[in-house]
């Protein structure tokens, strides 16, 4: 099924999951985040679908060096992450957590062929829509975790 949600400005960036969309709006863009959100907001509207700010964050990468940026003016609802590394974090804590899950289930009998289903329905589907938020922090800076986390799971992949 196709889709008609689309960036208003081609500068900017809109990947779709099954159930999720990142957005990602760079500094020095034509329209801005609160414009672009406000197109999904009334997109998702016009077709039936609510967005669940609870669940919406906004990421602000940004220089480490405090001169050079200023947060932008966060959208009123949606939580703004100040910490890369704490959404880093929480991402493989959860994926850890489905991990144990996963050693209850092998334990309990499940067949390997459907632990594997599992593990890719809820471990590795996890990481990979993490994966444009932090696959370079995650490799700068957590190089460690992804390899032993990968690896508590070894008996639920096919490869």
């Amino acid at each position: 099924m196709a889709s008609d949600l689309c960036c208003i400005s081609e500068m900017n960036l809109l990947f779709k999951y099954a159930n999720d969309t990142n957005l990602l709006v760079p500094e020095n863009t034509n329209v801005d985040f609160v414009d672009e959100f406000s197109n999904i907001r009334e997109w998702a509207d016009s077709n039936d679908m609510v967005i669940n700010l609870h669940k919406t964050k906004e990421i602000v990468l940004h220089s480490s060096h405090p001169r050079r940026w200023s947060l932008p003016k966060s959208l009123e609802g949606i939580e703004q992450v100040q910490s890369l590394v704490d959404h880093v974090d929480y991402v493989f804590k959860i994926c850890s957590q489905r991990v144990y899950l996963l050693k209850q289930l092998r334990d309990h009998g499940l067949p390997l062929q459907k632990l594997h289903t599992v593990f890719q329905a809820i471990v590795l589907s996890r990481l990979m829509y993490a994966l444009l938020t932090f696959l370079i922090h995650a490799y700068l800076t957590q190089t460690a975790q992804v390899p032993k986390l990968l690896d508590g799971a070894k008996y639920c992949r096919k490869f």
